[in-house]
């Protein structure tokens, strides 16, 4: 006896040939050389096994014919273990599975003698049959497998949606909302008011087709078929139509103008006139203005003709994105009653929205313009179009922009990559319950730049190139959250640079984002200068951020230039950080400057980390002018400290500064700080009154 793995007898049409048969003779019963033991099999509702005793004389196979699905084969011999309903529980190469069925049949081919097969069926609601056949020498025994009552289930819209099995038979009633390729396929959908979404007739029997040749919107149409896994309806035959009292002469449209408009709708009647009704949700935006009607005229082919009502609507401007109107038109008589819509779509503005806020924005018309990092991008070539994943500016979300195309040329030829900053206009929709933006979303730009050290860029001419660079954080300034802006100086092993007014690509990721000192960032942006001094220019984009990493207990490390500003700052009142200065002969020390001329005090604050003991500064005052520092925190005044002028610090940036040991000061606290500390710097007024001053080489200590 041959025995072949567990087969599927429902799922997709197979084309296997099996040899050993000429011209077969058929009978459902016995033949000499193949007896079964029964030519009927019937399942209970609730799913089971049945065994089917085989006798045959010689080589016997199932048939599988245009009628079967295919079953599961496994090819050249190799063995693969599968649970009772054939899905696969190994890697086991070159299988050919199938879509889920409804039977299955534990022996496919024997040999001469007797042979028990169990054919096993899950539990299904409502009724499904189906026949197979086996085939022995020159004959072909017949087999019917069925299980429960073959007698459509009458289910409302709601319970369709909700139970309905795969393979079910099942009869329904609804109003046609909507035509799909009717003259080809019988296609059409349905809704009984149960539920909110529609319920889709795929296609219908020719039989059906022929006998109702002109289902349109607004009919009545009664029908039994199967429900596939594709839930929808197949093979459908239609019982019984209405036609509808009411039909909508002029197609529904989908470009109202974002300004507003007045339309016109051609509703043909049969009822006791014609009774337009804006839903409530539209009523603030959509009216109707009046109704002329045209009576029909009789002929001897038509003797109750269809009369027309002209219905003018007004549809105010729209402000915001994207939306979908509807009115509904009754028509009634004292027997029946029949409403049909018209549906148009308005256009409105596109709307910025970060990737947070698309994701958390309702699915339908209105158009969204997103801008975020690509973390991923697979372009197709063959289609034109590329799946994009977009993360957020703080990096906190991301979003798939599926099938995403341009306007014009090919998507694959722009070169997108990892990293780069793209925008995409589109709509809100989603698959299997995930957002995504729908397919046909359109490019409208990205920033393309090159990668390059902070030594390249230093290098690199004055221009519009953008570069991105990474580096570690070691000041942090002027976290806007107004601007959506920072300003950040960063280092690599040998090279320093400023980095102007940081931003993100979306409304507040720099506050959420919020770079710390110690953290690791890459921005892509222009080679800028101030004062001479180089730096990248205001507007460059986050493009990655890692926080710092370790805990409190390690030492911090201040870097070996002693005139760097390690610690993270904030500029308060007549404060600046984007004067540079000469000290001891090292040149483009970044300095941070407070207080004016005049005696306007100025301000700064330090945040000094857990763990420190200790806080070392440089401060000079003014040419000629010196001045005093007030130290302030946690509501109380810490203690001042006078700081000598200095010949090199006039004019404007840059300064050219010679400094001692007598210009660098230190201040301590008794114990270890528990938490991270804001102290205030402010210039006090002095004599000429000058209160101006500048600070460097800030940073803190645990020992």
């Amino acid at each position: 006896m041959k025995i072949r793995n567990i087969f599927s007898i429902l799922a997709l049409a197979s084309s296997l040939v099996f040899a050993g048969c000429e011209k077969e003779e058929e009978r459902v019963g016995s033949f000499d050389n193949i007896k079964l033991d029964k030519t009927f099999i019937s399942f209970p509702a609730d799913g089971g096994s049945v065994d089917l005793k085989v006798t045959a004389t010689e080589d016997w196979k199932f048939v599988v014919d245009e009628n079967w699905p295919k079953i599961i084969t496994f090819n050249s011999g190799k063995k693969a273990t599968h649970d009772v309903w054939g899905n696969l529980t190994n890697d086991a190469a070159d299988i050919k599975s199938s879509k889920d069925s409804w039977v299955l049949a534990d022996v496919t081919e024997g040999n001469a003698g007797e042979v028990t097969v169990k054919f096993t069926a899950k539990a299904f609601k409502g009724g499904r049959e189906q026949a197979v056949a086996i085939v022995c020498g020159g004959s072909k025994q017949h087999l019917i497998l069925r299980q429960g009552d073959l007698d459509p289930v009458q289910l409302t819209c709601k319970e369709i949606k909700e139970t309905a099995a795969v393979g079910a038979s099942y009869s329904t009633r609804g109003v046609v909302t909507k035509l799909g390729n009717y003259a080809s396929y019988g296609a059409f959908y349905i809704n009984d008011g149960t539920y909110d979404e529609d319920v889709q007739v795929y296609g219908s029997t020719k039989d059906s087709m022929k006998d109702y040749p002109n289902v349109e919107v607004g009919d009545s149409v009664y029908f039994s078929g199967t429900w596939s896994s594709y839930k929808n309806f197949e093979n459908v035959t239609i019982t019984k139509l209405k036609k509808s009292l009411a039909k909508v002469m002029n197609s529904s449209r989908d470009d109202v103008s974002m300004e507003g408009e007045t339309l016109e709708v051609v509703v043909a009647f049969k009822g006791k006139g014609v009774n337009p009704v804006v839903p409530e949700d539209y009523q603030s935006w959509i009216s109707v203005l009046g109704i002329t009607s045209k009576n029909g005229i009789p002929t001897k082919l038509e003797t109750n003709p269809a009369d027309t009502a002209y219905v003018t609507v007004r549809v105010e401007a729209n402000n915001g994105g994207d939306r979908t109107g509807v009115i509904n038109f009754t028509s009634s008589t004292s027997e029946a009653s029949s409403e049909v819509s018209y549906s148009f779509t308005q256009k409105g503005a596109i709307i910025d929205a970060t990737v947070t806020e698309f994701l958390a924005a309702a699915e339908g018309e209105t158009q969204y313009r997103v801008t975020g990092v690509i973390t991923k991008i697979d372009a197709n070539s063959k289609y034109h179009n590329a799946d994009i994943i977009v993360s957020s500016g703080d990096f906190s979300s991301s979003v798939k922009l599926f099938r995403a195309v341009t306007s014009e040329g090919n998507i694959e030829d722009l070169g997108l990559a990892e990293g780069d900053v793209v925008t995409v206009v589109g709509k809100r929709s989603s698959y299997e319950g995930t957002p995504r933006m729908a397919a046909g979303g359109v490019y409208e730009s990205h920033i393309r730049y090159n990668k390059a050290t902070l030594a390249e860029f230093l290098a690199a001419p004055v221009g519009n190139d953008i570069y991105a660079v990474t580096g570690e954080i070691t000041a942090v300034a002027n976290l806007d959250a107004s601007y959506n802006n920072v300003s950040v100086t960063i280092k690599d092993e040998s090279n320093t640079l400023y980095l102007f007014r940081v931003t993100t690509f979306d409304k507040s990721g720099i506050t959420t984002l919020n770079p710390a000192v110690g953290g690791t960032i890459t921005v892509a942006g222009k080679r800028g200068e101030h004062n001479g001094s180089a730096q990248m220019a205001a507007g460059g984009i986050v493009l990655a951020y890692s926080a710092p990493t370790g805990g409190g207990d390690e030492d911090p490390k201040p870097s070996e230039n002693p005139y760097s500003i390690d610690l993270k700052y904030t500029l308060g009142t007549n404060a600046y950080d984007d004067n540079v200065a000469t000290i001891n002969g090292k040149e483009n020390v970044k300095v941070l400057k407070f207080g004016a001329s005049k005696g306007k005090t100025g301000d700064l604050t330090i945040t000094v980390p857990a763990g420190s003991k200790r806080v070392s500064f440089y401060a000079l005052a003014w040419k000629g002018a010196a001045t005093t520092l007030e130290f302030s925190g946690l509501g109380m005044t810490f203690g001042t400290q006078g700081i000598r002028a200095n010949d090199g610090v006039a004019g404007q940036s840059p300064y050219k500064i010679t400094v001692t040991d007598d210009d660098y000061y230190t201040f301590t606290v008794p114990t270890a700080l528990t938490e991270d500390l804001d102290i205030k710097i402010t210039t006090a007024a002095n004599v000429g009154n000058n209160t101006r001053a500048v600070l460097f080489g800030i940073k803190a200590f645990k020992e």
